[in-house]
């Protein structure tokens, strides 16, 4: 398994799973999920042991020691859980309650569309918001 804070010759590393085919669209999206680098490595081997084991939509990535010009933080990095339809909010949400569950996230999960990714919304570029649903809910 390739390590996330030890893996320096590529921005991601990926887990897909090995019975569903994700298909990227128009309506894919991801949650994004922020954490310590020293926490970054066991965190990512739960979600990528949860999208092998057809738990969530089928792919997520995790930032490596390569560095990012879209990172916010040089201390920290980002899990990114995918789902094919942000309109399926039924799916949506169900992959965050397991996320929110298994990696007792303590702070606010936001999702994002790919299109909001493709316009450059990201909050180091000064997007103030740039996500379509957060989890816990208020």
């Amino acid at each position: 398994m390739s390590v996330p804070t030890e893996t320096t010759d590529q921005y991601w590393v990926w887990a897909k799973s090995p019975t569903k085919d994700f298909v990227g669209g128009p309506r894919t999206g991801k949650w994004m999920l922020f954490y310590d680098k020293s926490v970054l490595d066991d965190k990512w081997a739960t979600v990528k042991h949860l999208v092998e084991q057809d738990s969530l939509g089928g792919l997520a990535k995790c930032s490596t020691a390569q560095g990012n010009p879209n990172a916010t933080s040089s201390t920290s990095g980002v899990i990114i859980v995918y789902t094919s339809d942000y309109l399926d909010q039924e799916e949506v949400y169900r992959i965050a309650v397991i996320l929110h569950e298994r990696l007792e996230y303590r702070g606010t999960m936001y999702y994002k569309t790919d299109e909001q990714t493709y316009a450059g919304a990201y909050r180091k570029h000064g997007s103030g918001k740039n996500h379509i649903y957060r989890y816990p809910l208020d």
